[in-house]
């Protein structure tokens, strides 16, 4: 049987180029808003935690001091070299290593975030522990995620999984705040926002399902969409004959004491 890390390997390793399309394509200029929700500073030294194809390290690079970015994903992680490469910000250091188990010392970081990654992690506190671990005290320990309304989890989680059966769980943020608490870190400040709409046969074509076709889910999406009920968590809706959805995120900011 694999294990859930071999799993996301395997997913993510098909991904990598799609989803580096995807996040590409649907970059915006958000950076300002970004830099001051988590207080990035001149002088930080920032770790992106399972960065995928790097697009958080690589926004924050130029107003930090340091940027290092780890993944899982050999593949993922050859992505972000070279979108590195294209946004010149050939300084950043790419970790391969397990988020469950960083391989950095304590307190090597003043600002340690991850993005669009919780929601795969098979033990999310432990990796929530391993950030604050390697955050200075009085850094960052930042969480952006998709935050589904609590009544509509369940349905939203099994969509997902259908979708990419590397997907675990997508929590509330009363379970995100639950884990900071149990961890010592306080009350933490949000920012709920809504990303999207977005076709979601993008989303679609960077997804790699196992024993569900992707026309599948696309109906699954559009039948979601012809009820107005949002039943599945995605505000689903059909705009020129697409269909649309919205991933409600949370950005979660924690000062480490």
């Amino acid at each position: 049987m694999r294990s859930h890390n071999d799993m996301n390997i395997g997913q993510h390793s098909q991904q990598a180029s799609h989803y580096a399309r995807l996040t590409n394509a649907l970059a915006t200029d958000r950076t300002a808003a970004l830099c001051r929700l988590v207080g990035a500073r001149s002088d930080d030294d920032l770790l992106d935690v399972a960065c995928g194809p790097g697009s958080l390290a690589i926004e924050l690079a130029p107003h930090v001091a340091s940027a290092s970015g780890l993944d899982l994903t050999p593949a993922m992680l050859a992505e972000a070299r070279l979108a590195g490469a294209r946004s010149r910000c050939d300084d950043i250091v790419w970790i391969e290593g397990d988020a469950a188990a960083l391989p950095v010392a304590d307190g090597s970081f003043s600002l340690v975030a991850s993005r669009a990654a919780f929601h795969h992690f098979e033990r999310p506190e432990q990796v929530l522990s391993e950030m604050v671990r390697v955050c200075r005290p009085g850094g960052r320990v930042v969480v952006i995620d998709v935050t589904p309304d609590p009544e509509k989890t369940a349905a939203y989680d099994r969509m997902e999984r259908m979708r990419d059966p590397s997907h675990g769980h997508a929590h509330s943020f009363a379970e995100l705040r639950a884990m900071g608490d149990r961890l010592g870190l306080g009350e933490p400040r949000l920012e709920a926002r809504m990303s999207g709409p977005m076709p979601f046969q993008r989303v679609l074509e960077t997804s790699f399902p196992d024993g569900h076709s992707r026309e599948e889910l696309l109906e699954l999406m559009r039948e979601d969409a012809a009820t107005g009920e949002d039943r599945l968590g995605f505000r689903a809706e059909m705009a020129e004959g697409q269909v649309m959805v919205t991933y409600p995120m949370s950005t979660i900011v924690w000062t480490r004491p």
